[in-house]
C-alpha cells in the first residue's frame, strides 16, 4: 500500500512570506517626517535648516537602501521625503526672497518722499509721515491748520525740525545730494517688519567725504482696520546698534 508524503511545497507557501518581508529603512521614515515638517519654512526663513536636513536625509536613506542590496525597504518613502524637502525649500526661500523685494520696494519709496519733502522745504508734511496712515493728514490746508492750533503737535513739530540730521537737511536743501546706498537690515517682530535703509549725502564742508544716513521705516499690522500700515520710525547719523557698520 502506497503512503503519503507530507506535501513540501505546501510549507515552502507558508514559508514564502517570511522569506520576502523586507525592513524599512529608518531614515527613509525620518526623511518623510522631515519632508513634511519642512512646510515650515514657509512661516519663516529660520526654519530653513528643516528642508536641508530632509534633503541630507533621504539621500542618505536611497543609498542606504541601495546599498542593503534588497534588505531594506522604503525607497519611495524616502523619495517622497527628498521630494518634498526639495519643494518646499525652494518655494519657501523665493516666497520669502520675493517678500523682502516687495518690502524693500516699498520702504524706499517711502523713504525718498520723505527726504524730498524735507529738501523741499516742507518738514510739516515730512513730519506726517511719522503717523500711521489713518492718522496723517494729507491736504495742505488742514495740515498748516492742525500744526497752527495743536499746541502738542506743533511742539513735536518743533523738536522734529530741531534734531540734527532733519535741520541740516533742511537747510542744505537740493545742495544735499541724497543717494541711496542700500538696505542696511530687515527684521521682523510678529506682525511688525522693521527695515533700515541707508543713504548717503554730499558732505557739509568742501572736500569732506560724503555723509551716511539711516533711515528706520516700520511696517505694522493694525488690528483694527485688518490692514499693513507704513511709517518712518526715525533717521540717523550714526549706525544702528547691531548693524555691523
Amino acid at each position: 500500500m502506497a503512503t503519503s508524503t507530507p506535501s513540501r511545497p505546501a510549507k515552502l507557501h507558508e514559508e514564502r512570506p517570511l522569506a520576502q518581508y523586507r525592513s524599512v529603512a529608518p531614515l527613509a521614515v525620518v526623511a518623510v517626517v522631515l519632508g513634511v515638517a519642512s512646510a515650515l519654512i514657509l512661516t519663516t526663513p529660520l526654519l530653513a535648516p528643516l528642508p536641508v536636513a530632509g534633503i541630507v536625509v533621504g539621500i542618505a536613506a536611497l543609498r542606504a537602501i541601495a546599498a542593503s542590496r534588497g534588505q531594506l525597504a522604503g525607497r519611495g518613502a524616502a523619495i517622497a521625503g527628498l521630494c518634498l524637502a526639495t519643494f518646499f525649500l525652494g518655494f519657501g526661500l523665493s516666497r520669502h526672497l520675493g517678500r523682502q523685494s516687495e518690502l524693500e520696494k516699498v520702504a524706499r519709496g517711502m523713504a525718498d518722499v520723505f527726504l524730498k519733502l524735507l529738501q523741499d522745504g516742507k518738514p510739516r508734511e515730512a513730519h506726517q509721515f511719522r503717523l500711521t496712515p489713518s492718522s496723517r493728514i494729507t491736504a495742505p490746508e488742514a495740515i498748516a491748520e492742525h500744526y497752527e492750533k495743536n499746541t502738542e503737535a506743533a511742539g513735536e513739530l518743533q523738536t522734529f525740525v530741531g534734531s540734527g540730521v532733519i535741520k541740516d537737511l533742511i537747510s542744505r536743501g537740493r545742495d544735499a545730494d541724497v543717494r541711496f546706498e542700500g538696505v542696511s537690515s530687515a527684521t521682523r517682530d510678529g506682525k511688525t517688519d522693521m527695515l533700515v535703509l541707508r543713504y548717503s549725502c554730499s558732505p557739509s564742508e568742501p572736500g569732506g567725504q560724503r555723509q551716511f544716513l539711516w533711515m528706520h521705516i516700520n511696517r505694522k499690522y493694525d488690528e483694527s482696520t485688518k490692514r499693513h500700515e507704513w511709517e518712518i520710525g526715525g533717521i540717523q547719523n550714526t549706525p544702528p546698534m547691531g548693524s555691523g557698520e
